[in-house]
């Protein structure tokens, strides 16, 4: 096979986008041969993109169609991703899935298992693993430039959402629709990033409050307290309530400090370790600790979906492997989970949560709302 055929499952906006790079020859070695479109006004835009896809009015037409295509594309609501996810692997079809893997760890785990079992390909549309700012900040952590890690601190505000936004879908904003809230739609890439850098934490502590700015029962704000085996603490607060767009991540480690502010990044360089300059310093405070402070911009980058498409389209094709691996996925909603179940019970869980006891709570929170 010297080229990738895809399947788009959902032609709302992301699902168009994509539509439009594929068909517009922006994929090397990829075309876009099928889509689903439910009704006709998706179908009149479907038959203008190059390379005449054809079109199929459900999901039904498309997997009794499996010859059209090697690949699934899957940017459809939350709930649907698991299914369409596991009737493609039994076709034996790759499949790359936007984010995210469903909206339960179960969920996430059973598209997982279901890849494995029919040894395919299994990605996620996590592109912002992409952005340079993230990348140096993983290799700055895989190197160990800033030592031992001891604190870490998050505020995300860049994602304000209007009333407009939470009603422009049936299914947003809702227990039933999509989920949860602003953890299970905006801060999927965030929690991504985070336990991409950082790995999983060991207890979780989340304070909710629950519609807070909205007239609905999800999240549109949320604290998480994480600690991590080895003594590191760490704040993740998420709101999509405020006016004001901060993005800003501070990371303490025994030898440096980092502090990303939307892509300005200060690195900051200790000549001590200041585990050991606590305990054999003559002085009362940092007199004797040398620090030199380094400043890097970043130029905002266009969104890397279509490296994310071909990266996707090499692992099927040559091998290579993927950026975001779809098992990664479980990490983020393992994080949203254990956060609404923390919060609903106001305890500290312990990850990892089991998937029967939140599918459990969540099936509640869909009866009450």
């Amino acid at each position: 096979m010297d080229k990738m055929r895809i399947a788009l499952i959902g032609v709302g906006v992301m699902g168009k986008k994509y539509a439009y790079m594929i068909s517009g020859g922006e994929v090397p070695r990829t075309e876009l041969t099928a889509m689903v479109c439910r009704n006709e006004k998706a179908a009149e835009w479907a038959r203008e993109l190059n390379g005449s896809p054809r079109i199929f009015k459900n999901t039904d037409e498309l997997f009794a169609n499996p010859e059209l295509y090697d690949g699934v594309l899957i940017v459809t609501p939350h709930k649907t991703h698991p299914e369409l996810a596991r009737r493609a692997f039994e076709l034996g079809k790759d499949v790359m899935c936007d984010k995210p893997a469903g909206i339960s760890i179960g969920d996430a785990m059973q598209m997982s298992s279901d890849a494995e079992k029919y040894g395919k390909v299994y990605a996620m549309m996590f592109h912002q693993r992409l952005y340079p700012k993230y990348l140096r900040l993983k290799e700055i952590l895989q190197n160990g430039e800033i030592g031992s890690l001891k604190r870490i601190m998050l505020v995300n505000t860049r994602y304000m959402r209007t009333a407009h936004y939470h009603h422009s879908g049936s299914w947003r904003s809702s227990w039933n629709g999509e989920g949860g809230g602003a953890l299970i739609n905006q801060g999927q890439h965030i929690l991504d990033i985070w336990q991409w850098l950082f790995g999983m934490p060991e207890k979780l502590y989340a304070d909710i409050p629950f519609g807070k700015y909205n007239d609905f029962k999800v999240d549109d704000e949320a604290t998480l307290h994480m600690r991590y085996k080895n003594g590191l603490t760490a704040v993740f607060m998420l709101s999509t309530g405020e006016a004001v767009w901060q993005e800003r991540l501070e990371v303490t480690g025994s030898r440096g400090k980092l502090l990303l502010e939307d892509n300005t990044l200060h690195i900051w360089r200790f000549d001590k370790d200041c585990d050991e300059y606590i305990k054999t310093a003559d002085v009362n405070s940092r007199e004797k600790l040398g620090i030199t402070e380094e400043i890097v911009e970043f130029v905002p980058p266009e969104e890397p979906y279509v490296p994310m498409l071909e990266n996707f389209t090499k692992a099927v094709l040559d091998g290579t492997p993927l950026t975001a691996e779809g098992k990664s996925a479980v990490n983020a909603l393992m994080l949203t989970n254990a956060a609404y179940y923390s919060a609903y019970k106001g305890v500290p869980v312990e990850l990892p949560i089991d998937a029967s006891e939140y599918k459990a709570l969540l099936e509640k929170f869909c009866d009450e709302e």
